[in-house]
């Protein structure tokens, strides 16, 4: 009972910080209309999809386990937005930050994304039939 309810706390806290995390990358929408760059819009539609699916994530999951991933695609592609701006400004250092910074949001993605459908495909597997101690399946 207390796994479960800590379990629980954990997936609404997680959905939370995505939820927060999608309000953050609103406000950089605002941010970049107001300089003037063109990747606002970008940021707009990443915003929504990404509170989105934060809101429906516990739905999405049973059907997606690979949702999780989705959040650091997203962030990923903005900051490779962010680094071809940095680029095309001129900056020196900080866009091969945000390059390194967007690869490793890719890993992150493939990483977590392979390991919930590993999670999600061992928990809704069916049963292995059972096996006589020599390893060759028994009839039930």
């Amino acid at each position: 009972m207390g796994s479960l309810r800590g379990r629980e706390n954990r997936e609404k806290r997680k959905r939370l910080a995505h939820i927060f995390a999608g309000f953050v990358i609103l406000i950089h929408t605002w941010e970049r209309h107001e300089a003037g760059h063109g990747s606002w819009g970008y940021f707009l539609v990443a915003g929504i999809v990404f509170i989105a699916v934060a809101i429906c994530h516990p739905l999405i999951e049973r059907k997606a386990p690979w949702v999780d991933g989705l959040f650091f695609v997203i962030e990923a592609s903005l900051s490779f937005i962010i680094a071809y701006e940095f680029f095309h400004a001129g900056k020196k250092a900080l866009p091969y930050t945000y390059l390194m910074l967007g690869v490793f949001q890719l890993v992150l993605a493939f990483v977590k994304s392979r390991k919930a459908i590993v999670h999600h495909k061992a928990k809704t597997s069916p049963d292995p039939q059972p096996q006589h101690e020599s390893g060759t399946p028994t009839s039930l």
